[in-house]
């Protein structure tokens, strides 16, 4: 820096000074806090069998292009059926939620270092299925307690549409909300739920008894606020082939109040869950980067090849195979600009920038070039 020499620029100095003074003064001091970059959290598995695989945590600086892993197991999965699902969330330590085997009831997760806590879903949380086979779940942040929901609410041989039903949704150590659902709906889906019934809400589908043959779903977001609920309309799913929950399963990725999704070969739409008058919207730069993906990626795919999406660090990942069917991994700003990406064949995980400059590669001997993304709200349905 130059130094000042002239009157003006003393002033300037002084003037500068005393500003600086009365600002921290008043306790508005902008905190100093280390550049370190964007880092989004991941795990790769490794010792994968037919029958099991290790959990290893691994850390992308998307901005600095590195990628760094102690390349010891937090976790080991007994997956014999394929059941030992890896929902997971970042934060110290890392949460995991515990999946039991239905032939022997033993747990298919079982933490291997102290820097993972396995959180284990009370059985009692069942009842509030009762109006469904299977119910969906999440996490509540406070609390790290589980909030259930039916997944699917159908109408009986003696209705002709769930007026008079009621959603019944249930909180760990308190009582269960019977929510009577939007009158002249035939058939509920929950998409996706987050929160508490003090804090949350649920995204859901469904089919109304006035709609036209062949007419897409509405999608509906129920919020939740000091245990007064409320019911909006945002839309339909007119974008994602009529409908989210038939065929492939759908995507789901929260950022901070933004929830994005996608449904097999479809669009990415995203909805504002704290906006007054919420929406489903499908962001141009977001949907232009997919189109790139879509026409860059495998051209022998049998079946319409779905995005799949994660969100760590208020960032997006939207993972799409390229055209030798390797994962690619890449964070998205709100704006849609791609800031970094992964890419993990089978002997490595290999980190590039926005402008697809190789960075680190990290070798992953015998991982299948396997990564799990977080989940912020360990989002699960349907489970039975």
């Amino acid at each position: 820096m130059k130094t000042m020499t002239s009157r003006s620029s003393s002033r300037i100095a002084t003037f500068t000074g005393i500003l600086l003074v009365l600002i921290l003064a008043a306790g508005c001091a902008p905190k100093v806090v280390p550049v370190e970059g964007l880092q989004i959290s991941a795990m790769m598995l490794t010792n994968v069998t037919a029958s099991a695989y290790d959990a290893v945590p691994l850390v992308w600086n998307v901005r600095q292009n590195t990628l760094q892993s102690s390349g010891t197991s937090v976790l080991h999965a007994n997956n014999t059926d394929g059941e030992a699902v890896l929902r997971w969330r970042s934060g110290s330590p890392l949460l995991a939620v515990q999946h039991w085997s239905h032939k022997d009831a033993l747990p298919l997760l079982t933490a291997t270092s102290k820097d993972l806590k396995v959180l284990v879903p009370p059985v009692t949380m069942r009842y509030v299925s009762a109006t469904s086979d299977l119910f969906a779940r999440w996490c509540a942040l406070q609390d790290d307690s589980f909030v259930t929901v039916p997944s699917e609410l159908h109408v009986s041989s003696s209705q002709k549409t769930l007026d008079g039903t009621a959603i019944v949704i249930g909180e760990h150590g308190l009582e269960a909300e019977a929510i009577p659902v939007p009158s002249s709906l035939t058939h509920m889906v929950t998409l996706y739920g987050s929160g508490s019934l003090d804090n949350g809400f649920v995204f859901v589908e469904a089919s109304e008894a006035n709609a036209a043959k062949n007419a897409a779903d509405s999608l509906w977001l129920l919020r939740m606020n000091h245990r007064i609920v409320t019911w909006v309309r945002c839309g339909d799913a007119s974008a994602f082939g009529g409908g989210l929950y038939s065929g492939q399963s759908p995507s789901f990725a929260r950022v901070g109040t933004l929830l994005y999704f996608t449904h097999s070969h479809t669009k990415i739409g995203c909805i504002d869950t704290a906006a007054a008058a919420p929406l489903v919207t499908l962001p141009e730069a977001i949907n232009t980067l997919l189109a790139k993906l879509y026409s860059e990626g495998p051209t022998d795919a049998e079946y319409p090849i779905q995005a799949h999406l994660a969100s760590d660090s208020d960032t997006l990942v939207v993972e799409y195979p390229d055209v030798y069917w390797n994962s690619v991994y890449y964070a998205v700003d709100a704006s849609g600009t791609v800031l970094g990406s992964l890419r993990a064949d089978k002997t490595s995980i290999m980190s590039s920038d926005a402008k697809g400059q190789q960075g680190f590669t990290l070798k992953t001997p015998g991982s299948l070039g396997y990564i799990s993304f977080p989940s912020i709200d360990l989002f699960e349905s349907p489970v039975s």
